[in-house]
């Protein structure tokens, strides 16, 4: 009875170390593309806007015009003018396809301006990724327009 206790436990310490090496090993590419989203909202929320541009794939281009360097141009300048931003992103929708991804939410933001002013801004957005290596790089940013079918 002794060795079908040992063999138990030992058997249960084996499976939580696969499970551990799973989740910390072998993440999946929408936790991936999920993390790539994480960074990118931190580093804003704590104005290191250089962490930010390094979320973005170097070909970026959005409908405005915007490439990876007047994009980061652009972050500067907003992080510097402002006090405090906060974002908040929610109802992620992950459609992942062989070395790209579009990734559909809804976005809130919030700055505070040097003298005291606070802008608020909200809308769905949708970001294409590109991989690049392991990692998800965004290559595009679009609003979502709003469609009446």
């Amino acid at each position: 009875m002794g060795k079908i206790k040992k063999f138990f436990v030992y058997f249960l310490i084996l499976i939580c170390i696969l499970l551990l090496l799973k989740k910390f090993i072998f993440i999946s590419e929408e936790d991936r593309i999920k993390q790539t989203i994480k960074i990118a909202e931190k580093s804003i929320e704590n104005n290191n806007y250089t962490e930010f541009m390094k979320q973005f794939s170097f070909e970026y281009r959005d409908e405005y015009g915007n490439t990876w360097g007047t994009l980061f141009f652009l972050a500067k300048n907003i992080l510097k003018n402002y006090q405090k931003v906060d974002i908040s992103i929610r109802n992620l929708n992950i459609e992942i396809f062989d070395e790209t991804a579009v990734v559909k939410i809804f976005g809130e933001g919030k700055a505070i301006s040097p003298s005291g002013e606070i802008i608020k801004e909200a809308g769905r957005f949708l970001i294409k990724f590109k991989k690049e290596g392991k990692k998800w790089k965004i290559g595009w940013i679009e609003e979502d327009k709003y469609r009446f079918d």
